[in-house]
């Protein structure tokens, strides 16, 4: 039975809950896709295991929304966060999915347009992304 729905999960620093709210608000009006928030202390808590579960989970994409590497209260969390999602888009790659189905978007205090405009742009290629698990038959 295939899923109607495309699943994003999208894992967040506290800091960033109201602009994370709003992106949410815009995506709910498509209907087309089901939206899992998860909120970490920082992104940079957030490990290669807890992107590629949500995969395994069902999700077709998985956002991170941080904060700007010189404005993290941690120092060094939004560059762990860097990291992480680009060492689980090389996974990805080996296993024969899409690198671009986990992405990090840094979320300044007032997002520009081209921001929401990235962040529409790879929610739009996720609905096109054949299901993770169909892909790994």
């Amino acid at each position: 039975m295939k899923k109607q729905q495309k699943e994003i999960t999208i894992f967040y620093c506290t800091r960033q809950r109201e602009r994370v709210a709003q992106i949410v608000e815009g995506f709910n009006g498509s209907g087309v896709l089901k939206i899992r928030k998860v909120a970490l202390p920082c992104s940079g808590k957030l490990e290669v295991f807890q992107l590629t579960k949500a995969l395994e989970n069902g999700a077709d994409g998985i956002a991170l929304f941080g904060c700007p590497e010189e404005e993290c209260r941690y120092m060094v969390g939004s560059s762990r966060a860097k990291g992480r999602v680009a060492y689980t888009g090389k996974i990805l790659e080996t296993i024969g999915l899409e690198k671009e189905r986990v992405r990090r978007f840094v979320l300044q205090s007032q997002p520009g347009q081209e921001t929401l405009k990235a962040i529409s742009d790879w929610a739009e290629k996720v609905k096109t992304m054949r299901p993770v698990l169909e892909n790994l038959k």
